[in-house]
């Protein structure tokens, strides 16, 4: 076949390479896309499979790396590899193009596919000796290959398949239900986990509060109970340093008294159960990722990786409204951009079927009612977070804002001192309603509240 006459796009398939190389993080965007195979060139197809191997081995992507695995390859002679990988970079473009780039090397690998499979039907086809019946059949098959592919990976699945999953995991979730535990992962507050039946995958949990509410104290207890549990937890950290929450998470499992902890005035009895907070926290698999500047690809990109090493069983975000968000894209504003942020949250539980807890600001809305409660339209910047999330609860401290006393359905007027308060005001699966919890006053102890579980 005349080389000319072969469907491809080598320059383009150049430009992705030398992306990938540069931005190695995009390469989550690429891989369902294409496959090695895609590209009509050998040189960017061993480059392509390299980097995927790199990406799954965790080993830094950069040009110095990829170079140096290519020179060892028969594609390569002596410092070529490094050379063409070089050469590959300078023909990057715009970075927004490479998911377009990406869908034109694949159409031309599945018109090459389909070019192939017309000179193997036309050569079937033109053999008088050959059973037409067993031409068409093959002819069929090449076809549905090539229609399968251009479907992408997902095939779907029949409802017979689903059907027998959903009976699997009702009986997963009586078993739990039986032994008196939730069905999903727990939250580590009794009332919560009845009304949520714990953190499932796939599914966005928004928290969100006004500030001081309390947000990252329950993430952290959160955390905490999922790691106790045996579930790997990933925190992204926007807002603070790996070392405060490591602080808050020691004064959690201990007694000693948060001024004296931050002013260095330590007994030795304080010492000692730092000690032994610090020998059982250590134990938990607990990953904290605590750089101030990152993107949702950022942790899509990270999670992957984790997922990979069985290191993410849920991923929790302090907080939505701190992460990059800005986009090249000409005309967006901010509520688009964290409408985006917000989508991007729920692809990643989707895709990695796990929970992903999303903390979120609200707007001062709330303030200026009489009695302080958040509703759905306080979630600050964009509907849209509502729109994806699979739970949302809104953190009140009544005490935060003076009401020294509120009223409930069986106790009457009680204190609400130590009382928080998580309004669970969507699930998408479930009920919703108002669930009690207990704090200290520095709000490092989370817990059930103590007045035999208030129902609101």
């Amino acid at each position: 076949m005349n080389q000319n006459t072969i469907p491809q796009a080598v320059e383009l398939e150049q430009s992705v390479i030398g992306t990938l190389i540069m931005e190695p993080d995009r390469l989550t965007e690429v891989v369902g896309i294409l496959s090695p195979e895609s590209f009509c060139d050998d040189r960017n197809s061993f480059i392509y499979k390299t980097l995927i191997e790199m990406f799954d081995q965790n080993t830094p992507v950069d040009l110095y790396n990829v170079g140096k695995r290519c020179n060892g390859s028969p594609l390569f002679k002596g410092r070529a590899g490094t050379l063409y990988a070089s050469e590959c970079t300078c023909k990057v473009g715009s970075g927004v193009n490479l998911l377009f780039q990406t869908q034109i090397i694949q159409q031309c690998y599945i018109a090459r596919l389909l070019k192939n499979a017309g000179s193997r039907i036309y050569s079937l086809a033109s053999n008088n000796t050959a059973d037409v019946a067993d031409v068409l059949d093959e002819s069929n098959k090449l076809i549905d290959k090539i229609n399968a592919l251009s479907c992408g990976s997902s095939a779907g699945q029949s409802l017979r398949d689903s059907l027998t999953e959903s009976l699997k995991l009702a009986e997963q979730r009586q078993a739990a239900y039986l032994g008196g535990l939730p069905t999903g992962i727990p939250t580590g507050i009794s009332d919560l986990n009845r009304l949520t039946g714990g953190w499932r995958g796939s599914q966005l949990i928004i928290l969100a509060a006004r500030p001081a509410m309390g947000k990252t104290a329950l993430m952290l207890h959160f955390a905490k109970s999922a790691a106790l549990n045996g579930t790997p937890v990933c925190i992204f950290s926007l807002e603070m340093s790996h070392v405060s929450l490591s602080d808050r998470l020691l004064l959690s499992e201990c007694e000693v008294e948060v001024n004296r902890f931050r002013n260095g005035d330590l007994s030795g009895d304080d010492w000692r159960q730092l000690n032994e907070a610090s020998a059982q926290l250590e134990k938990l698999p607990i990953h904290v990722d605590d750089n101030a500047v990152v993107s949702m690809r950022y942790i899509k990109t990270r999670c992957h990786i984790l997922k990979k090493q069985g290191k993410c069983g849920l991923i929790m975000i302090d907080y939505l409204q701190l992460a990059d968000t800005s986009t090249k894209e000409r005309n967006r504003n901010r509520e688009q951009e964290i409408a985006q942020a917000s989508r991007q949250a729920k692809i990643i539980a989707k895709e990695l079927d796990v929970p992903v807890v999303l903390l979120s600001q609200l707007s001062r809305e709330c303030e200026k009612r009489a009695d302080k409660q958040p509703q759905l339209s306080d979630l600050r910047e964009s509907g849209a977070i509502e729109q994806d999330a699979d739970v949302v609860g809104f953190i009140f401290r009544p005490a935060y804002y003076g009401l020294d006393r509120i009223e409930t359905l069986k106790y009457g007027n009680i204190s609400t001192s130590g009382l928080g308060i998580i309004n669970i005001a969507k699930q998408r699966d479930g009920a919703t309603g108002l669930v009690a919890f207990s704090h200290n006053p520095s709000m490092t102890k989370i817990g059930d509240f103590q007045e035999n579980k208030i129902p609101f």
